[in-house]
């Protein structure tokens, strides 16, 4: 496949794309990702346009999987964030330092594939299966709940997320399965996310709603008409923090 670099994407097709999707018919996307190199995201969109049941085992759906499977891979970015202690190899690659394709949970070692949620041939919304997995204090282990509030950073597996892939096109989020915004009382049908300086041990009930404070500058805005506005705000956190993340 031809390197397409950021400088050179379609910014134009990808805006049009995103303030009027009727303007912009996927094959038209698909032609113009096979013409610039993108034949396997151009065949990808296609496959998906033709055929959109989930539960279909026909040829073009099983393609169509094979493509994610294939695609849902970037180089992973621990070669130039985490350096190598004896046998311990990146938790993310497990030391090959080549693609991101699987997740290792590192206290079991149990391998598993990144959901991902894909946006015209382009893998952009990821899930974690916890919130340790994104944020957690010296990229060391946590050992309770709590202890992402020690000293939190960014993961290399959130970091190598939030990076730019090489066919420049950067996830939107990065989701976490662990953490649901709680319902916020104080007006009716909205959700909202609590951070450790507002009281845990008040909510303790809402402990999957739970932040450490590092992410409250990433989410300007605490309370969200919808449940999913609120997961998604936390998912955009969540990449620009890995982004500007400092320490």
């Amino acid at each position: 496949m031809t390197a397409t670099t950021p400088a050179n994407l379609p910014a134009l097709v990808r805006r049009q794309w995103d303030r009027e999707p009727d303007a912009m018919h996927p094959l038209v996307w698909a032609e113009w990702l096979e013409e610039h190199g993108h034949t396997d995201r151009g065949e990808l969109v296609r496959l998906e346009f033709e055929c959109r049941d989930p539960d279909c085992d026909c040829t073009r759906c099983r393609r169509s999987r094979e493509l994610r499977r294939q695609l849902s891979a970037w180089p992973c970015a621990c070669a130039g964030v985490v350096h190598f202690t004896g046998h311990n190899p990146c938790s993310v690659c497990g030391g090959t330092r080549g693609v991101l394709k699987v997740f290792v949970d590192d206290r079991t070692h149990a391998k598993d594939t990144l959901p991902l949620t894909w946006d015209c041939g382009f893998p952009r919304w990821v899930t974690l299966p916890t919130l340790w997995d994104a944020v957690r204090p010296d990229d060391t282990p946590a050992r309770s709940f709590l202890d992402i509030a020690a000293k939190p950073a960014p993961t290399p597996r959130l970091r190598a997320l939030a990076a730019t892939p090489p066919w420049g096109v950067p996830p939107w989020g990065v989701r976490v399965a662990d953490r649901e915004p709680a319902e916020w009382y104080h007006e009716p049908g909205g959700w909202a996310w609590l951070f450790e300086s507002s009281g845990w041990a008040r909510h303790a009930r809402n402990e999957e709603a739970f932040l450490p404070d590092v992410l409250r500058k990433y989410l300007p805005n605490s309370y969200h008409h919808t449940k999913q506005a609120a997961a998604d705000a936390l998912a955009r956190g969540l990449v620009t923090f890995a982004r500007e993340y400092k320490g």
